[in-house]
């Protein structure tokens, strides 16, 4: 998206009925066409002023009439200006709260089904919206349109007072500068990209360093991590840098323009007032219409250094938005033959080998499947295109007949969970974590839970208002799974993909987790679970055997054992 059309979609955003900040656009448009008739009518009054004294002074009263208006014009502008900056900022303010939700909720499932860094990238993009949306929205929107009205307005004036070769020179010098600056921008525009994504990659990589502390600390690594974000701040540094430098050239292109011009219009303009063309007054006159138009312009290069990198960011932004939910579908009904199945699901990661080959499974309505295999075998990255987390390179994934990616993801909820090996909780209590959407069962069938898994030592209480800190780390790795498994068990789903999350338990306490959840729902939903204990695959109805990102074998422990010669290896060396 070009720097215009980022323009005119901010434009139309703070136009829109949605954003409610269409009075605050109003009062802003009003107030500054007050300001720009004050910077008009300002230093006309002054050539009133000057035309007057030098001539016989005339009545006191007429006088003050011109010190009144002149001075009268330019506080007046101050204070009008002042008053705009507020409507500015409820408009930027209304813009960075609805482009935060939407490039939000647009980024969050983009995240769930990412294995980059988006997620650490995105907060920081987020953080620096409110100002980007200041610098451009009252650096360039409001500050190029009143500047062109302005122009407009004292170029008519000064053809309606003095020769029009005037308007002519003043004109072609505005012209240009702004010749100049269009040609400049795209030249910096690059430089400006450089540095909003260096600007990017030093929140991503400090975020990073902050989340994983412990790990930086008691690995002895806080010099190395410290010398990496010394790298990164001076390579920001220098794309900074080189942004300046483009930004040297094209001001001193500008000025060297506008010095040119206004040399001509000043030596032009005293010529004609030594041989009495023009009054004292009309020269001032044409030196403040001038400079009024210029030194506005000559702050133009510190915005669009600015304002650069604010776009950069913005498109970043408005990227996000722009993704398109799936299209719609015919829902599947949610406990109604709620089978799954894959058809020749293929899946590559970004290294380019394949971490899935032509895999097709069906899994009949209400069955309890194991999956295992090998480390590496693929596991997870199956469960994660099962649940709709991944989407399959190739090939489709089904639920009742659906094909998963039809679903939007704000419904995918309804018919599949999928919980992960390693469960991040919020920084809440743990009465908000356990009862998190879709979960709405009362607190006490909870406790009861936690109290049969062993949640804490028998006889203490479960304090359901206890902070867990970030990602819940307040509790220990068996007490995590065991407080998503009991929210869970709360959830009316047709399928529950379980990721190894049962791996921090013991087996008895999986075990009982895998009869709860099957009695609480009469086998009506599909629980489909990662494993690596004989006694779970032992247990289940149907197991998918994983190897080298292939399905090896489907079917019961028994028929596995009796035709998949790799299967008994399997759990021989996981025994061992």
């Amino acid at each position: 998206m070009t720097t215009f059309g980022i323009l005119v979609r901010l434009r139309r955003l703070m136009l829109s009925a949605d954003l409610g900040a269409r009075r605050s656009l109003t009062e802003a448009f009003a107030l500054e066409t007050l300001v720009i008739a004050m910077g008009v009518a300002g230093p006309y009054a002054l050539k009133l002023l000057i035309d007057t004294l030098a001539g016989p002074v005339g009545p006191p009263m007429q006088l003050l009439l011109y010190i009144l208006l002149f001075v009268g014009c330019w506080a007046a502008a101050a204070i009008l200006e002042t008053a705009r900056l507020s409507c500015t900022a409820k408009m930027v303010d209304a813009l960075a709260r609805q482009l935060k939700t939407h490039a939000l909720g647009a980024a969050l499932p983009r995240i769930t089904a990412a294995r980059d860094s988006r997620s650490g990238r995105v907060p920081g993009m987020l953080e620096r919206l409110p100002y980007s949306l200041t610098l451009v929205v009252e650096g360039l929107i409001w500050r190029l349109g009143p500047v062109f009205l302005l122009a407009v307005a004292s170029l008519a004036v000064i053809a309606s007072l003095i020769e029009p070769r005037y308007v002519l020179i003043l004109g072609l010098t505005l012209l240009g500068f702004l010749g100049a600056t269009w040609m400049g921008a795209a030249r910096h525009r690059v430089h400006a990209d450089a540095t909003n994504a260096a600007a990017s990659h030093v929140s991503r990589t400090i975020g990073d360093i902050v989340r994983n502390a412990r790990r930086v600390i008691l690995n002895g690594a806080l010099d190395r991590e410290l010398r990496y974000v010394g790298r990164t701040l001076s390579a920001r540094r220098h794309a900074h840098a080189g942004m300046y430098r483009s930004l040297t050239v094209m001001a001193a292109l500008q000025f060297c323009i506008v010095g040119a011009g206004i040399v001509a219009l000043l030596m032009l303009a005293g010529l004609d007032v030594g041989k009495g063309r023009m009054t004292a007054g009309g020269f001032v006159l044409l030196q403040a219409y001038a400079f009024r138009l210029t030194v506005p312009l000559s702050a133009l290069g510190y915005i669009l250094a600015q304002a650069g990198v604010a776009i950069a960011n913005i498109r970043d932004v408005l990227a996000l938005t722009n993704v398109e939910d799936a299209r719609s579908c015919r829902q599947p009904d949610r406990f109604a033959d709620a089978e799954l199945a894959a058809e020749n699901v293929s899946f590559r990661y970004g290294d380019g080998l394949p971490a899935l080959a032509g895999i097709s499974l069906y899994i009949p309505s209400g069955r309890f499947v194991a999956i295992v295999g090998p480390n590496g075998s693929g596991k997870s990255t199956l469960a994660q295109i099962l649940a709709g987390v991944l989407a399959p390179a190739s090939g489709k994934v089904e639920i009742a007949g659906v094909d998963m990616a039809t679903i939007p993801w704000g419904e995918r909820h309804r018919y599949i969970l999928y919980a992960p090996q390693f469960i991040g909780l919020f920084n809440r209590s743990l009465r908000e974590n356990i009862l998190y959407p879709p979960a709405n069962q009362p607190i006490s069938d909870v406790e009861e839970l936690l109290h049969v898994w062993r949640f804490h030592e028998s006889g203490r209480p479960i304090d359901f208002d206890m902070e867990l800190g970030e990602q819940g780390e307040r509790l220990s790795g068996g007490q995590i799974q065991k407080l998503e498994l009991a929210r869970l068990a709360g959830v009316d789903v047709p399928v529950l993909i379980l990721d190894e999350s049962t791996s921090a338990l013991d087996p008895r306490s999986e075990a009982d987790v895998i009869e709860r959840l099957r009695r609480r729902t009469h086998s009506a939903t599909t629980l489909v679970m990662i494993t690596h204990r004989l006694a779970t695959a032992k247990g289940a109805d149907q197991v998918l055997f994983m190897q080298g990102g292939k399905l090896v074998g489907s079917g019961s422990h028994a028929e596995l054992m009796r035709r998949c010669a790799s299967y008994p290896a399997l759990w021989h060396g996981l025994q061992e």
